[in-house]
């Protein structure tokens, strides 16, 4: 437990920093990205939406606007952009979005409260995913489904090269999954996949020694996988799979 409080406490410090960088929002936004989510929720009954790791919101106000019936809340751990989220949710006029902090580990929300749990770009952090997808499938109605977008190790990569260049950013980075590890977390612990659907995206690591470092470590083969290039002394991954994975509560 401890270790994972330290992964919470590293993961928190960061964001809460770079959450409101500019830089930072516009390597995360991919509107067609967001429709691609939204187009795979659709058709559902909701009462409550639950959006883990909501960062500023960026899944969360379209929800609230796609599901005016239904409660939409996202949490984080980063407090400070919390606030200012609410401060926008009563400056656009919302009814139906709230956001809160939490500690990272427990999932504050009563047995069956939700019938749609979401999480873009968030998974790779939670310090023990066994449970927290047993929290999952608890405060899920059955028949809810949880719906996990984030990017994808490729089975090949058995070195895990990706996560350790993932780790010099110090965010709390725990590890990204395979298609298959990711079905197997969720099927082991109650669920049944629904429905894959696989983007890509690409992004940059800042001009940091220890990304050189750890790129010259890399052999071409690894590099190859994601398509990982030095240019001018920025790191770029140029071709990751994200995964859009529907699991439905059994």
């Amino acid at each position: 437990m401890n270790k994972d409080i330290e992964n919470v406490k590293q993961a928190k410090q960061s964001f809460d920093r770079i959450l409101g960088n500019q830089k930072y929002a516009s390597i995360i936004r991919d509107d067609k990205h967001l429709a691609i989510i939204l187009d795979l929720v659709r058709g559902g009954n909701y009462r409550r939406i639950l959006d883990i790791g909501t960062g500023t919101g960026y899944l969360a106000f379209p929800l609230a606007e796609e599901f005016p019936k239904a409660e939409v809340c996202g949490i984080d751990i980063a407090e400070t952009i919390m606030d200012k989220n609410n401060e926008m949710v009563k400056e656009k006029g919302f009814t139906n979005l709230v956001f809160k902090a939490f500690d990272g580990l427990r999932y504050p929300f009563e047995e069956e409260s939700f019938e749609l749990i979401v999480s873009r770009y968030a998974f790779h952090h939670f310090p023990n995913v066994t449970d927290s997808i047993q929290q999952m499938h608890k405060i899920l109605a059955k028949g809810g489904k949880v719906l996990i977008s984030d990017p994808m190790r490729k089975e090949e990569d058995k070195g895990r090269v990706i996560d350790d260049f993932m780790r010099v950013k110090k965010d709390g980075h725990i590890q990204f999954y395979s298609p298959r590890e990711l079905e197997e977390l969720f099927v082991c612990n109650g669920f049944k996949k629904e429905k894959q659907v696989i983007t890509e995206m690409q992004f940059p690591f800042a001009q940091k020694g220890e990304y050189i470092e750890v790129y010259d470590k890399t052999t071409m083969e690894d590099r190859d996988l994601y398509n990982i290039v030095n240019e001018n002394g920025i790191v770029w991954v140029k071709h990751i799979h994200v995964g859009n994975t529907i699991f439905v509560k059994q």
